[in-house]
């Protein structure tokens, strides 16, 4: 027998088809889809554009106390690019397709990130407002374009605007990872982009001649600091118990050699060498000490250092109960009976912009038990978890706006 498919699950199926990927997101027919649910819901919406051609919408259900800081829900709208001949479902056709044990996965790009808790932070407000029970602070819901690529046009231009001043923001939820196990990560940090590229000029001739001072001379010893600094940050992430690596990996520093850079061909000793190295610094670690670290080290082997986000910071909020809506945020979690851990997220998310304003915000899903797929091929969310998250989401949403 078929099982009847929620409109709930029919809205979020809507959403996932629209094609929101880079390079060539749709940001408007997104914008529009967004706008049409808010008036069915009725919310009142607005658009923000930044930047021509990447707006931001805006939704607020307005509280009875509306001077009061509001709550605000974050979320992302565009997603990274696929590999179409590595999925066995069509990336934008959100198909639902039934398990062995009767529940639904819904395969496409953004199932897992972000679109998801969009959805369901859609259908919270939607149940709330159906309800006809009144919260006592604003409620705010924000749809912001490139969040895969950095988000300089986006979530970090609005922080800076004057429309979202006007919003009052007391505190903020943005995203969380999908877990495999029966528990959700409540993210309070995350780390810092190092990502930096290391440039090396020496001298050139032809490669039968032994040429002293050449540009791989002096980029060897740099590559070796970072290959041992590596070791080092890894020997710490694998002393972490197995069971939580994945979900703890936010404590330790990433050093990844990326790119490597110079040559013309194999009879030419190359004038110039570069090597880049991803690096993601976790906020137990000084951001500013560490690049001041590896930039004095590069100096002194005659190599420049060019980091590619030099404003890039960490990114933390202080888990503070006495905080009203932290407090009940985690009062929240409890008497719903939701098992979580703070982490710090390896990656970044809006948030990061958020808190440049002493916005206390937090990352959380509370969809557990699904494998880590996000930017994967086949992503996908259970239907079962996307319900029951609809349903957490109003609970702590009504409990946020009444603290």
């Amino acid at each position: 027998m078929t099982v009847p498919e929620p409109i709930s699950v029919t809205r979020f199926r809507q959403y996932l088809k629209i094609n929101t990927m880079h390079p060539e997101p749709d940001y408007y027919k997104c914008a529009e889809f967004l706008v049409d649910q808010a008036k069915e819901i009725g919310l009142e919406s607005s658009i923000v554009e930044c930047v021509k051609g990447k707006p931001i919408v805006i939704m607020k259900l307005l509280g009875t106390e509306p001077t009061e800081k509001a709550l605000m829900l974050s979320s992302h709208v565009d997603v990274v690019p696929i590999f179409e001949d590595q999925w066995t479902h069509p990336p934008f056709a959100a198909d639902r397709v039934e398990t062995e044990d009767g529940d639904f996965k819904i395969f496409a790009r953004g199932a897992q990130d972000m679109k998801n808790q969009g959805s369901m932070y859609l259908e919270a407000i939607r149940k709330i407002v159906s309800s006809g029970k009144k919260l006592k602070r604003n409620v705010i819901l924000a749809f912001c374009p490139d969040e895969e690529i950095g988000s300089v046009d986006g979530a970090k231009m609005f922080v800076e605007t004057p429309e979202f001043a006007d919003l009052n923001i007391g505190f903020d939820i943005d995203e969380s990872a999908s877990i495999p196990a029966k528990i959700s990560g409540v993210i309070y940090a995350e780390r810092a982009n190092g990502q930096v590229t290391f440039t090396a000029n020496g001298n050139t001739g032809h490669g039968s001649q032994f040429i002293q001072g050449t540009a791989i001379e002096k980029m060897l010893p740099v590559i070796n600091y970072m290959m041992n600094l590596r070791a080092e940050c890894k020997a710490k992430y694998d002393s972490v118990d197995p069971r939580y690596r994945l979900i703890k990996s936010g404590d330790s520093t990433t050093i990844n050699l990326t790119q490597v850079e110079g040559g013309t061909q194999p009879n030419v000793v190359p004038a110039f060498y570069s090597v880049t190295f991803d690096i993601r610094v976790t906020p137990h670690e000084d951001i500013n000490e560490f690049r001041k670290k590896i930039t004095d080290m590069a100096t002194s082997f005659g190599v420049e250092t060019r980091f590619h986000r030099p404003d890039e910071f960490s990114s933390l909020t202080k888990i503070d109960k006495s905080n009203v809506f932290i407090g009940t945020f985690y009062k929240s979690l409890e008497k719903q009976q939701i098992n979580y851990i703070d982490i710090v997220f390896p990656a970044n998310t809006d948030a990061r912009y958020i808190r440049t304003k002493g916005i206390p915000a937090f990352g959380f899903n509370p969809m557990q038990g699904t494998p880590v797929l996000a930017h994967d091929f086949d992503e996908f969310v259970f239907e079962s978890e996307f319900l029951k998250g609809i349903d957490v989401y109003a609970t702590l949403i009504q409990d946020l706006a009444d603290c």
